[in-house]
């Protein structure tokens, strides 16, 4: 499965290698949960229409392989929302148990 994600940081002054840096960080920790997850490149900036005028816009090309267990490897979309909320389920368990979350972080 790919998909293009965009977002429109709020301001023009932008430091882009802070938001490469963060995007790669947050591949890495979807990585931890969801191993067929990567960026296909860097994030893009460019200038472009918006409804709040024009406005620097970054794009990010993600892809999910699936494990291909049960379902092919193109169905990586059914893998990431599986993972997902499994994720989610653990972070509200240690929630309730009064953990931290890093212990969570496989």
């Amino acid at each position: 499965m790919t998909n293009t994600v965009r977002c429109i940081p709020e301001g023009e002054a932008l430091d882009r290698e802070a938001i490469v840096a963060s995007v790669r960080a947050m591949e890495r920790e979807v990585q931890a949960y969801v191993p067929g997850y990567r960026l296909k490149a860097d994030p893009v900036f460019e200038r472009l229409p918006t409804p709040w005028g024009e406005r620097t816009v970054v794009s990010m090309l993600l892809e999910v392989e699936g494990a291909g267990d049960y379902l092919p490897k193109y169905a990586g979309n059914l893998d990431i929302m599986t993972a997902s909320a499994r994720r989610v389920g653990e972070v509200f368990a240690q929630h309730l148990l009064g953990k931290p979350v890093e212990e969570v972080v496989a």
